[in-house]
């Protein structure tokens, strides 16, 4: 029977929110640091614990709701969202639309959101949660929370970005491990492979996972290759770069 690890994280400590549109009504930010990263314990589930806060900006009353609208999980991996009652990981709108929404008084804050990552394994787990107003669902805020358990993956590092930008690898010449950044404004479907010189793909560091937008950092590991010129090439359904490098040992 495996054992079980259980990892709580709940930093508490209020950072400045990274929610692609800030609504005027109200906010929802996390409580501490939205990407969490773990060692990987072989045979052990852990439970990251993300918390948001909620704040009502204005004197009037807000109804609202939490979407779940990117859930990008490696295998056997889920999320639960929270909101005081925890829902099934299936569910991917709080309170449920059969039921009467959230309200948040006047001036009210609250931390009662959280949504629970369950990783067995490692790799990267990305969901992107939108808090938005029932009677305007226009009006809205969100968030993207991600975890990483082992060496692998790739995680974001900011989410303030004017564009599309695939930059150059650092170090450059490097030996054997370097990593790389890209940027993306909006939600997009992202690919990030290695090529050798002869165009042989030799590494996939971003498998067309969903990505909210932000600026993200990969880490390439050629302790197993050979040195020369290599080439790293992103790609979206709106964007396309390469690069090259040099591997030096």
């Amino acid at each position: 029977m495996k054992k079980f690890f259980y990892i709580f994280v709940l930093v508490l400590i209020c950072m400045t929110g990274s929610g692609d549109v800030k609504a005027q009504s109200f906010t929802f930010t996390p409580l501490g640091s939205n990407h969490v990263s773990l060692p990987f314990i072989p045979d052990s589930i852990q439970i990251v614990k993300h918390q948001g806060i909620v704040h009502n900006n204005t004197a009037n009353p807000i109804n609202f709701r939490f979407a779940r609208i990117v859930n990008n999980q490696p295998l056997n991996w889920y999320t639960q969202m929270c909101y005081d009652l925890c829902y099934a990981s299936f569910v991917d709108t709080i309170s449920l639309t059969s039921d009467a929404p959230y309200t948040l008084a006047p001036h009210q804050i609250d931390t009662l959101f959280y949504i629970d990552f369950t990783c067995e394994g490692q790799g990267l787990g990305t969901s992107v949660v939108k808090m938005y107003n029932t009677n305007n669902p226009a009006e809205f805020d969100q968030e993207t929370f991600s975890v990483q358990v082992g060496d692998v993956g790739v995680y974001n590092i900011s989410n303030v970005v004017e564009g599309y930008e695939l930059s150059q690898n650092y170090p450059n010449p490097f030996n054997p491990v370097t990593n790389i950044t890209f940027s993306i404004p909006v939600l997009e479907t992202v690919t990030l492979k290695v090529y050798d010189i002869l165009g042989n793909e030799v590494a996939v560091l971003v498998n067309n996972e969903k990505l909210a937008g932000g600026k993200y950092k990969v880490d390439f590991n050629a302790g197993q290759h050979s040195s020369g010129i290599y080439y790293y090439t992103i790609k979206t359904e709106s964007f396309v770069d390469t690069k090259k490098m040099i591997l030096l040992k």
